[in-house]
């Protein structure tokens, strides 16, 4: 069973012909993608700004934003779509606001069925996999879903709990933060994960987890759960694993 595992493709449309090369040569049977769509850094350094200043948020020529993001949205849904397996997704701290997010996933999966939003939701793949998604920034008490994606840990926790009551198949977690403390939430020499992510995969166990931020490329085990980050896409980063023998190949496009 070959997947592939994307993270942070964020607006570089130039990638995809080369990513569809990797995924009809390796003969790919499913993607899984750990959020990061849209560029999105006007709108989050406008919220970034206000929070410091502790003043209400806005944010200057929002139309003009909101048509880059909407071309992002297009030319990533087309390229998933166009690549003819399944796409399990989620989104990333900068893919907001959500009801956009939302919105455009809903009209791209009706073009294109094989790809599938899992966050806050879930997925089956041929009877022998469910995936569990849930994107954006976790922490333990910060929500937002207009200017980033922010979820605390209640909202996880809500969600989440679906688990319990899917069919007993090899459970994979998707995640845009990854846990905290390992090498994969380093950033710049400090760690930037959460606690909620590392405790949900401590108590679900699930064969993979694939996270989206932090690290630029990297695998960890926390229990006996393989989490992987499979690099930023937009700098031709992908990790390639064959789920039955768990082996991974971390390379570049």
């Amino acid at each position: 069973m070959k997947v592939l595992a994307l993270a942070n493709y964020r607006g570089e449309d130039r990638v995809l012909p080369d990513l569809k090369r990797l995924v009809e040569g390796e003969k790919v049977d499913f993607i899984v993608f750990a959020g990061g769509i849209v560029k999105g850094p006007e709108r989050v350094k406008a919220f970034e700004d206000a929070e410091k200043d502790r003043r209400p948020v806005s944010l200057e020529k929002e139309s003009d934003e909101e048509a880059g993001t909407w071309k992002d949205y297009e030319l990533f849904f087309k390229g998933m779509g166009e690549l003819k397996v399944p796409v399990f997704y989620i989104p990333g701290k900068f893919d907001a606001p959500i009801d956009r997010y939302l919105r455009e996933a809903f009209n791209y999966e009706l073009v294109y069925p094989h790809i599938r939003n899992i966050h806050k939701s879930f997925s089956f793949y041929r009877n022998h996999y469910e995936l569990v998604g849930f994107g954006g920034e976790i922490s333990e008490k910060t929500r937002e879903e207009r200017f980033l994606l922010q979820y605390p840990r209640w909202e996880v926790e809500y969600h989440l709990k679906i688990i319990r009551d899917l069919r007993p198949m090899e459970l994979i977690m998707v995640f845009y933060t990854p846990p905290y403390g390992g090498k994969l939430d380093l950033k710049e020499g400090r760690h930037t994960g959460s606690e909620v992510v590392e405790d949900f995969i401590k108590t679900y166990d699930p064969t993979f987890a694939f996270v989206g931020s932090g690290s630029e490329q990297g695998e960890e085990i926390i229990g006996t759960t393989h989490v992987v980050n499979p690099g930023a896409l937009r700098e031709g980063r992908y990790a390639l694993l064959n789920l039955r023998r768990r082996e991974i190949r971390f390379q570049t496009l």
